[in-house]
């Protein structure tokens, strides 16, 4: 079996996935898009699965491509391409009747102005990752400060009880991590495990639903005692969770084998994939 890794970089968690891969008998070979030279031309399915680790514009490109000459990635190319766009996510999971705050997208950021009124705002770049572009703003005068690139995305700010939960999905199990936010220092990502309680768990397993995936992570602050979803990751860090890296490398080897038999959900169909070796 051959699994490539489209990444930016590697944390400890997936390091340790690919060290356990490899004992398994697994060739995994990294793939980062960023330092080197792509031959469009020279562009083939290689691998039997890719893990779309990274979420940046090249690896996304790159994976799309795979996609699109029948290679089987995880999560599916279009899945995580949605993801990576907030504002779909945020639309989707009112749909889908999940607690979210109150969202709004503009490309004006003077928009915004008369929801100040009546609270401060949480704005986010609408393809934002790892926290980046993040900003709460409580003033008008804030606004003027925003970067006036592309569309924004503007939640209703709650504050925190306390820390945020951090919901992890691996093959239908969850694990939760209290973290707190920001993040200063390493432990911060550790941050302490908790089991998810019936709510909690049930607003996760609406979100694999909405999506159609069983591997991802659910941003969730609790204000007032009520839960909100404020994000869901495409391929969360898993730092924290008991035993990830063994739950992971297994939960890889299985869509591995799935995608052997052309059987991995959302892959394209076997009979159109021809792999070059």
């Amino acid at each position: 079996m051959r699994i490539g890794i489209i990444a930016d970089w590697l944390n400890p968690v997936i390091t340790h996935v690919i060290q356990l891969l490899v004992e398994r008998g697994v060739q995994v070979d990294v793939i980062y898009p960023e330092k080197m030279l792509v031959d469009m031309a020279t562009v083939h399915v290689a691998h039997d699965l890719y893990l779309l680790k990274s979420g940046t514009e090249l690896a996304l490109s790159l994976a799309g491509s795979l996609h699109a000459l029948g290679g089987a990635t995880l999560n599916p190319y279009p899945t995580v391409e949605r993801l990576r766009n907030k504002i779909i996510v945020m639309r989707v999971l009112q749909q889908w009747g999940i607690p979210t705050p109150g969202a709004y997208v503009t490309v004006i950021s003077g928009d915004l102005a008369p929801l100040l009124e009546t609270g401060p705002l949480i704005v986010k770049p609408h393809r934002g990752s790892r926290g980046q572009g993040i900003r709460i703003v409580r003033h008008m005068d804030e606004l003027a400060a925003l970067p006036g690139e592309g569309p924004t995305l503007a939640q209703r700010y709650y504050p925190s009880d306390g820390v945020d939960r951090k919901i992890f999905c691996i093959g239908g199990q969850l694990f939760g991590i209290k973290r707190l936010w920001p993040l200063r220092t390493y432990e911060d990502k550790l941050g302490e495990p908790f089991t998810p309680g019936a709510e909690l768990s049930e607003i996760a397993v609406r979100c694999g639903r909405a999506f159609g995936i069983d591997l991802f992570g659910l941003d969730v602050v609790l204000s007032g005692g009520r839960p909100y979803v404020v994000d869901v990751n495409k391929f969360g860090s898993y730092m924290g969770v008991p035993d990830g890296p063994r739950l992971l490398a297994d939960y890889f080897q299985r869509a591995g084998e799935l995608a052997l038999r052309g059987e991995l959900p959302g892959a394209p169909a076997a009979a159109q994939v021809k792999r070059m070796t």
